[in-house]
């Protein structure tokens, strides 16, 4: 038979005891919440307006003829918002090509008379200086050509000018003529504006302006007049600010021209901004409540008193509903005991 010493059993013994000292230990060891910097949502309301408006006047005055587009409806592809009577511009312009044209008969004409005298003149049976006249005379038809052309090119741009342009598919927004009406040189003839997108301006404090920096490729903006949630992006931001409300402007842009976009409608901006009052949120299992007050436990065993301010809108990755509350002894990153049920 064999015999185990008491020293060897003792041995066994603490051994024994020692892992399920650690085994305890590690059962038994506290689960850690972090506290997180509580979120608060803003919402921002702007409105819509055209991304580009034109005063429209004329740069001619006389009396008008047609009007292409009335308010509401978009300039044609010509370009063409209304034009003046240009009657007497035609004529001009009439006047003009008959110029040109017995211009060039007096042209025709100097030259055979340049070459016939040039001839004359190598025969001898001409003098130089009539050979000279003609060669002056060829010169001045040409200069007048030139001058002539030039005048076209004037009368035809003063012909455009009769109309008032604006591009092409625009909306009118108010019309302040009617045709045979007479409209003096710069005398307002109505507005139009560009649709095709949309602004939407907005005075933001900093905290604001980060977090719409944080998911700028991903804006959205909620327009509750037509019932819809559409993409925006970040169009301007001012380099000053409002000198009373401290706030930053800025310019958002969205798509227009559908869904019964327009100027003067709602858009509602909601942004995610850290709460200035020592606010965090921490998972509900991790906040003690005796006796209407509420506890937090560090993981040494300091129990911190807090102040509850209701659930938060999120949860936590496992699920479970978060809590806010409030404490100058709590800031986010402190690690807090979860309570076990």
């Amino acid at each position: 038979m064999h015999f185990i010493s008491d020293t060897v059993i003792g041995r066994c013994a603490f051994i024994v005891v020692y892992l399920v000292s650690v085994q305890t230990n590690a059962d038994t060891a506290p689960n850690l919440a972090v506290a997180e910097s509580a979120q608060q949502t803003v919402t921002l309301t702007g409105f819509t307006r055209a991304r580009t408006k034109l005063d429209l006047s004329p740069e001619m005055s006389g009396r008008v003829e047609k009007v292409f587009a009335d308010i509401g409806e978009p300039i044609p592809t010509d370009g063409n918002f209304a034009c003046l009577d240009r009657t007497f511009i035609n004529l001009d312009i009439e006047s003009n090509r008959a110029e040109i044209a017995r211009t060039k008969i007096d042209i025709e004409y100097f030259s055979k008379q340049v070459d016939r005298y040039q001839k004359l003149v190598n025969q001898n049976s001409s003098s130089q200086i009539q050979l000279d006249d003609h060669k002056r005379s060829l010169e001045t038809a040409r200069q007048q050509l030139r001058i002539l052309r030039t005048k076209g090119r004037e009368l035809a741009e003063r012909k455009n000018r009769h109309c008032i342009s604006v591009p092409p598919g625009w909306l009118v927004i108010e019309r302040e003529i009617e045709p045979g009406e007479w409209i003096n040189k710069g005398d307002p003839a109505g507005q139009a504006g560009n649709f095709s997108e949309l602004l939407i301006p907005y005075a933001v404090s900093m905290p604001e302006f980060q977090a719409l920096q944080r998911f700028s490729d991903n804006i959205h903006i909620d327009m509750p007049d037509l019932g819809i949630r559409v993409p925006a992006s970040l169009e301007k931001v001012s380099p000053g600010f409002d000198e009373q409300s401290r706030k930053i402007k800025i310019v958002l842009a969205i798509e227009g021209g559908r869904d019964g976009r327009r100027g003067g409608l709602r858009a509602q901006l909601s942004l995610n901004i850290p709460d200035e009052n020592n606010t965090v949120t921490l998972p509900q299992s991790a906040l003690d409540e005796r006796y209407e007050q509420y506890w937090l436990q560090r993981d040494n065993g300091e129990r911190i008193k807090v102040v509850y301010l209701g659930k938060d809108i999120q949860k936590s990755k496992d699920g479970e509903p978060l809590v806010r509350v409030s404490s100058p002894l709590v800031k986010p990153g402190d690690k807090f005991i979860v309570q076990q049920k």
